[in-house]
């Protein structure tokens, strides 16, 4: 049978791929993104007024249901793209006012706009985003918040008797990701790396795979070994190691494996943050604690970075900030994510515990050793050949 008579193209599936909502979800790979994105997107659906599709299409929509909604304001941007940048901006300059409240930070907004631009792609309308994106706040980087200590991240370890806080609370600190990327790891996202010895040299971590902001960054041998540690939990808990595709932490309340979302990481975290002190209720008048729940750890691993003269590039790079840079993480061996040295000389200032941290310049050290030790017999017999060459340049017979 040949191939054209498997395929089909029916009037239905065109009809199907005509919806502009239903374009929308198909451009959107990953299940969380998907789920976000479709309430973000109704959020803002359900703002425009009706008059402005009676003015623009001359009907309302018959019902507030979002593949209704999405169709209506996709009309009218066809229709008129500068109807839609107006909306677009009104809707920026509103939540501008939530960010100015305290309601919402700065960086939170450009989120909020994304399911839209999304809609407006898939259904290939053109929009100035350019312009928009300059109406959103400017996000102010000396804010009042600061990063969590390392005595303060050593103090959080100390407390938990839980290796899932264990592997939060190092995982967080030495890869500086978001909250919600909790919602996206599996384990396939891990790939480890291993010195001779078969000890953890660190790991490359993928953030956010299949979804648009998906980039790469690493963990420490620390966090490796907690990590390790939990597989080990997992199989002992189920009976079976995790597969690859298996969230890479698991709620416990349920009997099958669920995925310990970002909701449920935040509550650990703030359990263990309380536990050590640091965030005690806060007084009349004041909205915000000294450090953010889970920012703190971002900013946290920003500052290693720079202590450790990481690369601005590379550091932005590994905090998922775009810097128009080509990405380089499509293989899977060591040597093929090219920015692992990089981040290596910031393991150093990314450990929490002094205990680790010291294993790890050990093992610098017993790398540099054995490297020298490798490199002695080549030095010597270059030394011996600069020799020779001299007292036979001077008029001396040399004999071996």
């Amino acid at each position: 049978m040949s191939w054209h008579h498997l395929m089909e193209i029916t009037l239905e599936k065109i009809n199907t791929r005509s919806d502009p909502y239903q374009l929308f979800l198909d451009s959107i790979k990953h299940k969380e993104t998907k789920r976000r994105y479709k309430n973000l997107l109704y959020t803002f659906l359900k703002l425009i007024p009706n008059e402005i599709y009676q003015d623009a299409l001359g009907e309302k929509p018959p019902n507030n249901e979002a593949t209704t909604l999405a169709k209506f304001f996709v009309d009218a941007a066809r229709k008129s793209s500068d109807l839609a940048s107006d909306i677009i901006a009104a809707y920026i300059k509103e939540d501008k006012k939530r960010v100015e409240a305290g309601e919402i930070s700065p960086q939170t907004l450009p989120n909020h706009i994304k399911p839209i631009k999304v809609l407006l792609d898939s259904n290939r309308i053109a929009v100035h985003w350019k312009s928009l994106s300059k109406l959103y706040p400017r996000i102010t980087r000396g804010s009042n918040d600061r990063a969590y200590t390392t005595e303060e991240m050593q103090r959080m370890l100390e407390v938990s008797n839980d290796i899932t806080d264990k592997v939060i609370v190092t995982m967080f600190a030495s890869a500086g990701f978001r909250l919600e990327s909790w919602d996206y790891f599996t384990w396939k996202d891990v790939v480890f790396f291993r010195n001779p010895d078969d000890s953890f040299r660190g790991a490359a971590l993928c953030v956010y795979r299949n979804d648009p902001e998906q980039y790469w960054t690493f963990i420490t041998p620390e966090a490796c070994n907690y990590l390790d540690m939990y597989r080990e939990k997992w199989k002992a808990d189920i009976g079976v190691y995790p597969n690859p595709d298996d969230p890479l932490l698991k709620a416990v309340k349920y009997p099958t494996i669920h995925r310990l979302n970002h909701k449920g990481v935040r509550r650990r975290v703030e359990n263990v943050v309380r536990a050590i002190g640091l965030r005690p209720p806060l007084p009349p008048g004041r909205r915000r604690h000294e450090v953010k729940l889970d920012h703190g750890f971002r900013k946290s691993f920003n500052t290693n970075l720079r202590r450790a003269k990481v690369d601005f590039l590379d550091k932005e790079d590994m905090m998922g900030h775009k810097t128009g840079l080509e990405k380089h993480y499509e293989r899977y061996a060591e040597e093929d994510f090219e920015r692992f040295s990089e981040y290596e000389k910031a393991i150093p200032f990314l450990t929490i515990s002094d205990t680790e941290r010291v294993k790890f310049e050990n093992q610098k050290l017993k790398e540099a050793k054995k490297n020298l030790e490798e490199q002695i017999p080549t030095l010597v017999d270059d030394a011996v050949e600069r020799v020779k060459k001299e007292l036979t340049q001077k008029g001396w017979t040399v004999t071996e």
